[in-house]
């Protein structure tokens, strides 16, 4: 049983070396990948791919397998005790198909009741694969076993002499029993395993799937990057001049920013600056206005002062607005094409540069070198004015 046991250990060694190597080359691509393809693997059906856990879960139970298969089937097929190298050879064979035997019983009865037994059938197809992978490598560890020269004998074989003490039969069949088991119950929980990892394997990519086309952008844009490099936008822009007394800032006014407008090939978008104060204030010159992009970077947009399609620039002049009045700007732009690209997803915008600035989550076909104009405040609302 013991050279059964390290027969069976060099088997699974066999297993997961030929197995892996040819996953190694593949991820290597070019020529390496190619040469994947001519090393037989038997580990093509279920062991591998996420979660990591079920993964390490269904080696673990094949080893168990193929070690006490193994050891087992060589005990059995040497009546006397006297191993022999076509012995260990079919031993190697029978406990491969032991593997895929169970895999393959274990995809039958989880798609019989989808496709019917035609198309459970369809599913099978791993035991051929170990069996004609222990038919090409079984003679390795048959030959291993050959070669031991550990001086020790098998449990089962007689005392050299009539000295010697004889055979321990109750502690043989003790380990025997417990090899058995140990190959059953791996047998057994293999196929369970491994349609577990499979049923986490697809839950796991329905869950990315939802959470990417949760994060996809509705009109085509480039997805969040979190890697991706860039600038924060900032809260405040660079000041010019400050503000004169009673002007109104970001302690006594607000600004909203409805939906923007829609022409052909044009885009507007209108500000309205309120003030929420019980006290005047004066306004004079144009807002501040940025955009951040999907990745929440400062995206790369001139702002010019001025006309556009949308709106004509009525020009700075001092506006007072008593408690609750409202100006406007316009915001214009050219449409254009976002698909795959960085885009306008927040707006940021102040009352004149160095207000605080306030932000709206937005969807705009604003791009990187965009140029938008924007109008002067005025008391009323400019577009296509």
């Amino acid at each position: 049983m013991r050279r059964g046991l390290i027969g069976g250990a060099v088997l699974a060694v066999l297993w997961f070396v030929f197995g892996w190597t040819p996953l190694v080359l593949q991820g290597a691509g070019g020529s390496l990948a190619t040469l994947s393809q001519l090393i037989p693997s038997p580990m093509r059906y279920g062991v591998f791919g996420p979660p990591a856990l079920w993964a390490v879960i269904v080696q673990v139970l094949t080893a168990a397998a193929l070690i006490a298969g193994y050891a087992v089937l060589a005990t059995w097929l040497t009546p006397g005790g006297r191993f022999t190298f076509a012995a260990g050879w079919l031993a190697a064979i029978l406990s491969a198909f032991l593997i895929g035997a169970s895999l393959d019983l274990g995809n039958f009865f989880v798609w019989i009741g989808r496709f019917g037994v035609r198309g459970a059938l369809g599913t099978m197809g791993a035991a051929p694969l170990t069996v004609w992978w222990a038919v090409l490598v079984g003679w390795i560890p048959a030959l291993v076993t050959m070669r031991l020269r550990s001086g020790q004998r098998f449990e089962t074989e007689q005392g050299a002499g009539t000295d010697a003490a004889p055979p321990r039969r109750s502690r043989v069949s003790t380990s025997t029993i417990a090899v058995v088991i140990v190959a059953v119950v791996a047998a057994i929980a293999l196929p369970f395993a491994a349609q577990a990892g499979h049923a986490a394997a697809q839950e796991q990519l329905r869950q990315e799937q939802a959470d990417a086309q949760a994060a996809a952008d509705p009109d085509g844009a480039a997805p969040p990057d979190p890697a991706a490099a860039g600038d924060p936008v900032p809260a405040v822009a660079p000041a010019g001049a400050p503000p004169a007394d009673g002007a109104c800032t970001a302690e006594n006014t607000t600004i909203l920013a409805p939906a923007a407008d829609a022409a052909t090939g044009h885009r507007g978008q209108t500000l309205q600056l309120v003030n929420t104060s019980d006290a005047p204030c004066t306004v004079n010159g144009y807002p501040d206005v940025a955009y951040g992009d999907q990745n929440g970077h400062l995206l790369e947009v001139t702002v010019d002062h001025g006309s556009s399609f949308m709106a004509q620039d009525p020009g700075p002049a001092p506006i007072t607005l008593e408690p609750g009045d409202a100006v406007s700007a316009v915001i214009g732009w050219d449409a254009n094409s976002v698909h795959g690209q960085l885009a306008a997803r927040s707006l940021w915008a102040a009352a004149y540069p160095g207000a605080t600035r306030l932000t709206w989550d937005v969807s705009l076909d604003i791009i990187p070198g965009t140029t938008v104009h924007v109008t002067a405040w005025h008391p009323r609302d400019p577009i296509g004015g």
